[in-house]
C-alpha cells in the first residue's frame, strides 16, 4: 500500500440524484482527464500507490463511490446501474470532455456497464481485474466481507494484520476503517445481484462490451493468486472487442496497481497517452 500522495489535491462534491459523491482532484491543467474508480468495500485512496506518477501526466479525479469513504450512504441504491448513473453525473458536473476511465474490481464493472451504453463519451477505458463472470463462490466472499465490515475497526485491523503480514500497521488500520465504514447495503445488494445471476444463469458480462469501439485495456492477475479474470474470460472479451488489449500479470493477483505498481504504470501510462485515446 502507500502513504498519501505528495502531489497537491482539492476536494469536490457532486450531487448524484440526491447522493453526495466525493471527488478528490489532482489538478494538472491541460493534461487528459482520468477518472479512478475503486473496488467494493474500498475508497478512492486505494489508488494512492499510483497517484503521484500518474498525476505528472494526467489530470486525475479520484472518486469515493456511493456507500464508500466520504460519499453519501443511502439505505438503498447499490446496484451497478446506479453506480454508472453516478459516474454520468460526475462527468457532467465536472464538464469533462472525452475522459479516460480506469476502474478496479467493482470500479471496473461499473466502467464496463457505463461503456456498454455511453462509450462514445470516453476516450479510453482501463479495466483492472474486472469480474467479467459471476463465479460460483462469490456468495461466500460477500458473506466474508459482510462479517468483516461488521467488526470494530480494531478487530478488522487485527484480521488484516494476520491475513497480510507484509502490510504495515497503518495500512491495516486504514483498510479496516474503510471497510467498517462502508454502507451495509453495498454488500447486501451486490450479493443479491450475484445470487440472481447464479440462479438465472446470467453470469457472463462479456457481451456487454460487444460493439464498443473505444480503446480498452484489460489488466488481469493470476487466478491462482486471487485474480478474477480467467484466460477463457479474457479470450471471450478479446473476441467481442477485437481492438482491445490484454495484459497479464502472472506474479500478482487481484490488486495489480498495488502489488505490481511499476509494471502496472508501464502498461497503463502509454496506453492512456497514445493518440487513439
Amino acid at each position: 500500500m502507500a502513504n498519501s500522495p505528495r502531489v497537491g489535491s482539492r476536494g469536490r462534491t457532486v450531487d448524484a440524484s440526491g447522493v453526495q459523491i466525493v471527488v478528490t482532484e489532482f489538478p494538472n491543467p491541460g493534461r487528459p482527464p482520468v477518472l479512478l474508480l475503486h473496488g467494493i468495500g474500498s475508497r478512492g485512496n486505494s489508488w494512492w500507490p499510483v497517484i503521484d506518477p500518474l498525476a505528472e501526466r494526467f489530470h486525475l479525479y479520484q472518486l469515493d463511490l456511493r456507500g464508500h469513504g466520504a460519499s453519501g450512504k443511502p439505505e438503498r441504491g447499490y446496484v451497478v446501474e446506479q453506480y454508472a448513473a453516478d459516474l454520468d453525473a460526475v462527468i457532467d458536473a465536472l464538464d469533462l470532455a472525452e475522459p479516460r476511465i480506469m476502474g478496479h474490481s467493482l470500479g471496473a464493472l461499473v466502467t464496463l456497464l457505463w461503456a456498454s451504453d455511453r462509450s462514445p463519451r470516453a476516450a479510453a477505458f482501463v479495466l483492472e481485474d474486472p469480474p467479467l463472470v459471476t463465479p460460483p463462490d462469490i456468495l461466500r466472499a460477500f458473506d466474508g466481507w459482510q462479517q468483516l465490515a461488521a467488526l470494530t475497526p480494531a478487530a478488522a485491523a487485527a484480521w488484516y494484520s494476520q491475513e497480510y503480514p507484509d502490510w504495515s500497521e497503518e495500512d491495516c488500520l486504514r483498510r479496516a476503517e474503510t471497510i467498517t465504514s462502508t454502507a451495509p447495503g453495498v454488500f447486501s445488494e451486490m450479493r443479491a445481484m450475484a445470487e440472481e445471476a447464479l440462479a438465472t444463469g446470467t453470469t457472463d458480462r462479456t457481451h456487454l462490451l460487444a460493439g464498443v469501439q473505444t480503446p480498452t485495456l484489460l489488466l488481469r492477475g493470476n487466478p491462482e493468486l486471487g485474480g478474477v479474470v480467467t484466460p477463457n474470460d479474457a479470450a471471450r472479451l478479446m473476441r467481442v472487442m477485437p481492438h482491445a488489449l490484454d495484459v497479464y500479470f502472472p506474479e500478482v493477483g487481484h490488486g495489480i496497481h498495488r502489488d505490481a505498481t511499476a509494471d502496472f504504470l508501464a502498461a497503463v501510462t502509454p496506453f492512456l497517452e497514445r493518440p487513439g485515446a
